[in-house]
């Protein structure tokens, strides 16, 4: 027996190998499907796919060769097969060959006497192991089923490979979640740790004014009033933030009957609103099923900033609900100010504004509709925009029933 060579850029393919992350996980169908037609077109008991490592070659796939995992690499046929990356390396009866006639796999079982075997290269060249063929009698495979081979070890690379970006992307995933949620637990502690202190200012401003107020100049005032009015747009923000990462882990699944007009005029009511603005609500009480928390915080923030940004004297807000066999529609539509349709992407991202005062005089904090999005989304559905400047806006959220 002759034992292979050891390739020239061994470490380079190790590292290559062990980039993949496969050795030694479960069997994946894909894979298998590869090998059982590799069987069937070369119409051999036996077909594997072989990753080389340092001192082994191990089955990703296998057919026809039970209880066995993985044999030793200097008794591999594969291990010779990744010495010419380019071709595909045939024995048609290794009894005769003087590299395999007294190899273990040969004399033992599983008695190989033909093989064919196609190396399984990566992006950059590197021969990973093999999709391989073994017949326990001598043989000649025709030149359909080596072509045939090939093709599938060219996909079984393909499928290497997209393994590997996937589990990439994966882990992508999950670092951005943790950063994602680690950013979330930083916000929810700072607002509430800013919270308390941010009330004493507050307060003491107030006290401070109403008991030294006659004593001091117009500036000296003028300046208290900045600090109040700087204070309670601050307590707005952390208001906005504590309640955006509140509902973080609410349960959406938990819903209730809702009587939509009964509900919408229980949100209205929560807003304390002036009487220049008219309400249009639909005329039937509708009954549906819904999470009531998600769905207040969505009808609040919607209805709050069709008032915060309408610069009519009187403001018209009409709430519409429609259904279909499928969904629940839900509109709030205003005769406001409008939105730029170049900014309706922009108005959803979490402290985005459009830089411009509402109708109080005050700036917004970029947290209501972002809020409302996140909402709709854990509702299973979406929102949807549609304005005239000038003139008003609709938004439409869309839930699955």
């Amino acid at each position: 027996m002759i034992a292979p060579q050891i390739p020239k850029n061994e470490k380079a393919r190790l590292d290559a190998l062990m980039s993949y992350k496969i050795l030694d996980t479960l069997p994946e169908k894909d894979f298998d499907d590869i090998t059982r037609l590799a069987a069937e077109i070369c119409n051999v008991p036996i077909s594997l796919i072989t990753l080389v490592d340092e001192n082994r070659q191990w089955f990703k796939s296998k057919v026809g060769l039970d209880g066995v995992n993985e044999t030793s690499r200097i008794d591999s046929f594969c291990a010779h097969a990744i010495n010419n990356p380019d071709e595909l390396f045939v024995i048609e009866d290794a009894a005769k060959d003087k590299r395999f006639f007294d190899n273990p796999l040969v004399v033992g079982a599983p008695a190989i006497s033909c093989y064919a075997g196609v190396p399984l290269l990566d992006a950059n060249g590197f021969a990973l192991g093999s999709l391989c063929v073994i017949d326990d009698r001598p043989r000649k495979l025709d030149e359909h089923q080596l072509q045939s081979l090939k093709k599938l070890g060219n996909q079984v690379s393909k499928l290497l490979e997209l393994r590997k970006n996937n589990d990439k992307l994966v882990e992508s995933h999950n670092t951005l979640l943790s950063r994602y949620k680690d950013l979330e637990q930083f916000s929810s502690v700072v607002s509430h740790d800013i919270k308390s202190p941010l009330n004493n200012i507050m307060q003491l401003t107030q006290l401070f004014k109403e008991e030294y107020g006659s004593t001091i100049d117009a500036n000296g005032n003028q300046m208290l009033d900045y600090i109040s009015q700087s204070s309670e747009e601050l307590k707005k923000l952390v208001d906005g933030i504590l309640n955006y990462y509140k509902y973080e882990n609410l349960d959406v699944d938990q819903k209730e009957e809702i009587q939509f007009r009964d509900f919408t005029k229980y949100i209205i009511g929560l807003l304390k609103i002036k009487n220049d603005f008219k309400f249009v609500l639909p005329e039937k009480n509708i009954v549906f099923y819904s999470n009531t928390i998600a769905l207040g915080q969505i009808m609040y923030n919607l209805i709050s900033n069709s008032i915060k940004y309408n610069d009519k004297e009187k403001g018209l807000i009409t709430i519409g609900f429609n259904q279909t066999e499928t969904q629940n529609i839900i509109s709030v539509s205003d005769n406001g100010c409008g939105i730029d349709p170049k900014h309706f992407d922009k108005i959803f991202e979490v402290f985005q504004t459009l830089g411009q005062n509402d109708r109080f005089n005050t700036k917004g904090t970029g947290l209501g509709l972002s809020t409302v999005r996140k909402m709709a989304d854990k509702l299973h559905g979406s929102i949807e925009v549609e304005s005239i400047k000038g003139e008003g806006t609709t938004f439409k959220v869309i839930l699955r029933k």
